[in-house]
């Protein structure tokens, strides 16, 4: 099935200190480290440059994950705040997996929005 197929995408926007990515699908524990390693590597000059990190992620295709790629994602999402993410516009994301990601994201400055405009105009309130 098309729509559980994990995909995604990754860009940095260095100059505002934004990282955009798309992810989609469903993801194993295994399968799920290989885009935390993307998310990384594009970050990687704003954590030696010591900046900020505003994140804008397109859920449109990703679906609720289960309980153990969950938790990978928390932990992901904690270091992530530990190295500079300030604040994590979600776009996309439907009902289930907005309450999934509540509870993943505890602690962190995230907000959902269905908008792009109102998700980067959110994402640049400094």
């Amino acid at each position: 099935m098309e729509t559980t197929r994990p995909k995604y995408t990754v860009a940095l926007d260095e100059a505002r200190s934004e990282f955009h990515s798309s992810i989609g699908g469903f993801w194993s524990t295994d399968s799920i480290q290989e885009y935390f390693d993307a998310v990384n590597e594009a970050t990687m000059p704003l954590l030696k440059a010591r900046s900020p990190i505003y994140a804008l992620v397109d859920f449109s295709d990703f679906v609720p994950q289960d309980r153990a790629t969950g938790d990978a994602i928390r932990d992901h999402l904690h270091m992530s705040k530990k190295y500079g993410l300030k604040r994590l516009a979600i776009l996309g994301a439907s009902p289930l997996t907005t309450m999934q990601y509540k509870r993943l994201s505890d602690g962190i400055n995230v907000e959902f929005f269905d908008s792009k405009i109102d998700a980067i105009t959110w994402l640049r309130e400094r």
